[in-house]
């Protein structure tokens, strides 16, 4: 079974292996038909721990809300600390979220092959895709007001709208789809993992694309940078890709030696990287020099997201969410056991 390649450098980082691949053992399906929004059961669960926080966005009410690794749980922590916990529906698991139209949190749900909302509340809803185990990745506000998101098994770009109405398009050839991240021309930008490329799509469709420089460099995570650039990781390569709006691609080699997992565009103009096996972040100006913010090993950043308060803030399979200001004040924040249930 194909997976999506950065959640294999994460299994690998937190000492799984390949058979707890989310969509390895899905879950029953549902009653629901496809591409449409229902309703589930869910709801606050303020005294439940969260044990390994991967997912992570800034919510409609400024607060960060994460995702569960290995359970279905979804949590929210105010930029003061305090930490509010929700349990999905139906075995849920997140794989990436942001940050929807409609004031709610929008999600991928492998495990369910669904598309998820969940709302300040924690009221849920669903939308479960077409063809079983298509591997739903990443997922990204559209310029248009859509969702849309990254079928890594079947190579198809995904879009649905507030209201449920699903839309899927494919992707020529053996893609291997990951990261998605909207671009300042109103079209959306797409990592190929496998194709080694970055690709475009309109909002009606039409996909061209762009190769990379070296071969097998799997680029995996996007963002739309502060220099309206499309930015992006290289798994294999250790490399931050830059695709210019003129579609021009720079590379830059990032001075930590280990595969970059998270990325996110900063409040200071720079891209923040990190890089769980070396406890690492760097902050990337748009030229490609860099400072790295070092840790202990206790300390595993994860997927990282810039928050309403001006730091950054990064979950960590430990159990906690941690926060780094533009300067490097660290601070983390327990939400739940200090160790990673294994099995």
């Amino acid at each position: 079974m194909r997976v999506y390649r950065s959640t294999l450098w994460l299994l690998a980082l937190l000492a799984t292996s390949c058979a707890a691949m989310p969509w390895s053992s899905p879950a029953p399906s549902s009653a629901a038909s496809a591409g449409k929004l229902t309703v589930a059961a869910g709801g606050p669960q303020s005294a439940v721990a969260i044990t390994a926080p991967f997912a992570i966005t800034t919510g409609p009410d400024g607060a960060v809300w994460f995702g569960e690794f290995s359970t279905n749980r979804i949590g929210r922590i105010s930029l003061t600390g305090e930490t509010r916990t929700f349990l999905l529906s139906d075995g849920g698991l997140i794989e990436r979220m942001v940050t929807g139209p409609d004031d709610a949190i929008w999600f991928t749900d492998p495990t369910s092959n669904r598309i998820g909302r969940v709302d300040t509340s924690g009221s849920t809803v669903y939308v479960k895709l077409r063809v079983p185990r298509c591997g739903p990745a990443s997922i990204t506000l559209g310029p248009d007001g859509n969702l849309w998101f990254t079928e890594h098994v079947t190579n198809r770009i995904g879009r649905v709208t507030p209201h449920g109405t699903l839309t899927e398009f494919q992707v020529p050839g053996d893609a291997g789809l990951a990261g998605i991240a909207a671009g300042a021309d109103g079209r959306l930008y797409f990592a190929e993992n496998r194709g080694n490329q970055i690709g475009r799509i309109t909002p009606d469709g039409y996909i061209d694309e762009f190769p990379l420089p070296h071969p097998g460099s799997e680029p995996n995570s996007v963002v739309r940078g502060p220099d309206n650039s499309i930015w992006f990781t290289e798994l294999r390569s250790a490399r931050l890709g830059r695709l210019s709006p003129d579609g021009q691609m720079t590379e830059f080699v990032l001075e930590v030696a280990a595969p970059p997992i998270g990325l996110a565009s900063g409040p200071d103009g720079r891209l923040w990287v990190t890089f769980p096996a070396a406890h690492a972040i760097s902050r990337v100006a748009t030229d490609g020099n860099s400072h790295t913010f070092r840790f202990p090993a206790s300390v595993t950043p994860m997927l990282i997201v810039a928050g309403a308060d001006g730091s950054m803030w990064f979950s960590e399979p430990s159990g906690k969410i941690g926060r780094l200001t533009i300067l490097g004040a660290l601070t983390e924040y327990n939400v739940g056991a200090n160790d990673l249930p294994i099995g």
